[in-house]
């Protein structure tokens, strides 16, 4: 039997839920954690609802961005290394060219030699080489945090993937 009272409710739950499709990922953080200090069984349908509207979310990303591919990647850089060549090369000595002709400093013979050529690629790839290589050093990938210090979102997320790896057959 419903009451006046419980289609208030029904009422309110299909507004809250409507509500958050329309807020921003850091409001819905906002709500999950007033309504986490809430008491209740209102309370209990509320986290339900934001918990599942974040796993909408989850998954829709998931969806929208492809798997990363190691070897694609890799294969793309190796194209894109030799279609820096190949357009490098002739650009460098178009460009060399251009500057023997307008300035009388640089030699003709010195523009146009493969030697010069070669070196400008060496030092420009090189030069990108260690470029990354610093900024890996300066800017490492991964931080080490303790298990304390994650917030429940984190700790959830950690238990997901070490029971995926388990499922998988690696060892935690």
């Amino acid at each position: 039997m419903t009451t006046p009272t419980a289609l208030d409710m029904t009422v309110v739950l299909d507004r809250y839920r409507a509500g958050l499709r329309n807020v921003t990922d850091i409001e819905l953080e906002r709500r999950a954690e007033t309504v986490a200090a809430l008491l209740g069984p209102l309370a209990v349908v509320l986290r339900h609802l934001v918990d599942a509207e974040r796993e909408y979310r989850q998954a829709v990303c998931r969806s929208a961005s492809p798997p990363p591919a190691p070897a694609r990647l890799n294969r793309s850089r190796k194209v894109g290394a030799a279609a820096g060549v190949a357009v490098g090369a002739p650009s460098v000595v178009f460009a060399g060219g251009a500057l023997a002709e307008h300035a009388d400093q640089v030699p003709q013979a010195l523009v146009y030699s493969p030697a010069v050529t070669i070196g400008l690629i060496v030092a420009v790839v090189g030069g990108s080489r260690l470029a990354r290589w610093l900024d890996d050093r300066w800017h490492h990938l991964a931080v080490d945090v303790d298990e304390a210090d994650l917030n429940p979102l984190g700790a959830e997320l950690l238990a997901k993937v070490r029971a995926a790896r388990q499922a998988r057959g690696e060892v935690c």
